[in-house]
């Protein structure tokens, strides 16, 4: 097993390197005299137009994103009477061979400041011991804890495995509350998340939330990585959250009025995301989703390359299943659908797919393209842009959490993205070459080491 020290000195050894290519790229920039070349002019404006859209995206998200915290602030001081509203609360927790993890978020939970809670936790068909703890955890907790109107109810349902969708739907006619959260049984949840959950929820016209969640691991470059794909990518939420266009509600932190479950129907067991589907769902019968920032979960990243390739294939193919399921919610002119939701971001999710199909040859393309004609023009935008959404992180968002500074990492930023670029590639391979020969994806498992 590998010791902190270790793990430091690889991490150094490896940023080192990532700060040397960087700084040789900005040196070749300014020291080599660029040569002219029109072979490949065409293949070098499909990547600047392809670049372009993508990057304008992200660019108007960036100016967005820091109106949420106006627009929040502005609804908080409606008459909502948000103070008095403290609904019944049911925590879903569905589990599946989660021995590592399962009482740690069980024991956050009830930790929480908010009390009006149950939780309803769900074992699928566990093969490993995490039945055994949870029922001896349970005797203790009723005998050491005792009866007051404060004390947190749990519910305890162990079924035969039918995967993830099923064991929430059972969590769902097993729960009493006004209110559904939806948390995985590997993460582990703030003192004050449950509370600032309801607080989005006084606003009658919000019928589903989605909490802010970080990555609770970063001892190695696939676990950077992570961190800074989930603390880009739920920052960019407040954006989707001030136009209305989020279509997605992770299950590590989803939170849903009994409503939708009542009018829309229960989760997808069909499809291998079934949050996704749902949240689809949602958008598609007109409901208003937020984005709960201060809801905080931090959940337990993949230590592994081929274990984080195997959940990005998963959420990769659920994804295209649930756009092929929903397909007419495109360009739709159904006067509930939110418009630039229908008319751009979802069309540009599949457009960022497709230059993702090209990205391999793209990267290729560039670095002899840069090596031929002495033109490193290129990385040098990529490290501008990126090296400036790292910094608004640490200006707008990383205040919230400073266990992992962004300032060491914004220079070589870019260099890490390759990383996900490459997972994201394989994915989506795997997933085209998955629905062409219709192969079915089952509840992934990987080895977790819980969250410290």
């Amino acid at each position: 097993m590998k010791t902190s020290k270790t793990i430091s000195v690889q991490k150094f050894v490896v940023y080192s390197g990532l700060y040397l290519l960087t700084f040789g790229i900005i040196f070749f920039t300014f020291t080599l005299t660029p040569r002219q070349s029109y072979n490949f002019h065409i293949l070098r404006l499909l990547i600047i137009f392809c670049s372009v859209v993508l990057l304008s995206k992200y660019f108007f998200y960036m100016v967005i994103s820091p109106w949420h915290d106006v627009v929040v602030a502005y609804k908080n001081k409606r008459n909502y009477n948000g103070k008095y509203y403290q609904p019944l609360v049911s925590v879903m927790i569905p589990a599946w061979n989660e021995e590592v993890g399962l009482l740690n978020t069980v024991r956050t939970l009830l930790r929480s400041d908010y009390r009006n809670v149950e939780l309803v936790i769900v074992n699928d068909g566990s093969t490993d011991r995490s039945h055994e703890f949870m029922m001896r955890f349970l005797q203790r907790y009723d005998a050491e804890i005792p009866e007051s109107p404060d004390k947190i109810q749990i519910v305890y349902h162990y079924k035969e495995n039918g995967g993830k969708g099923e064991a929430l739907n059972t969590a769902i006619a097993l729960s009493r509350g006004d209110i559904l959260l939806s948390i995985d049984a590997d993460c582990a949840v703030g003192k004050s998340t449950i509370g600032n959950f309801v607080r989005h929820f006084a606003d009658p016209e919000v019928m589903a939330a989605v909490g802010n969640v970080r990555v609770a691991n970063t001892k190695n470059i696939i676990e950077v990585v992570q961190y800074i794909e989930f603390l880009f990518s739920f920052y960019f939420k407040k954006a989707e959250s001030v136009m209305n266009t989020i279509y997605i509600i992770g299950g590590a932190a989803g939170a849903f009025r009994r409503e939708v479950f009542e009018q829309l129907g229960p989760y997808n067991t069909k499809n291998i995301t079934e949050d996704i589907e749902l949240s689809v769902r949602i958008q598609k019968a007109g409901m208003k989703i937020v984005y709960a920032s201060d809801a905080l979960v931090y959940t337990e990243g993949a230590s592994k390359l081929r274990d984080l390739k195997k959940q990005r294939h998963r959420w990769k193919r659920g994804r295209f299943e649930t756009f092929f399921l929903h397909g007419d919610l495109f360009f739709s002119t159904d006067k509930r659908h939110n418009k630039i939701l229908t008319w751009i971001i979802l069309p540009l999710a599949y457009f960022g797919e497709f230059q993702l199909a090209l990205e391999l040859l793209f990267v290729a393309f560039l670095y002899v393209y840069s090596i031929l004609t002495n033109d490193f023009s290129s990385f040098i935008s990529g490290i501008i842009v990126v090296c400036s959404m790292f910094l608004v992180q640490t200006l707008f968002e990383e205040k919230i959490n400073r266990k992992y500074s962004l300032y060491l990492l914004s220079p070589i930023g870019w260099l890490l993205f390759y990383v996900s670029t490459f997972v994201e590639v394989s994915a989506l391979l795997k997933s085209v070459w998955g629905l062409l020969r219709k192969q079915e994806i089952k509840w992934q498992r990987w080895q977790r080491h819980g969250i410290q």
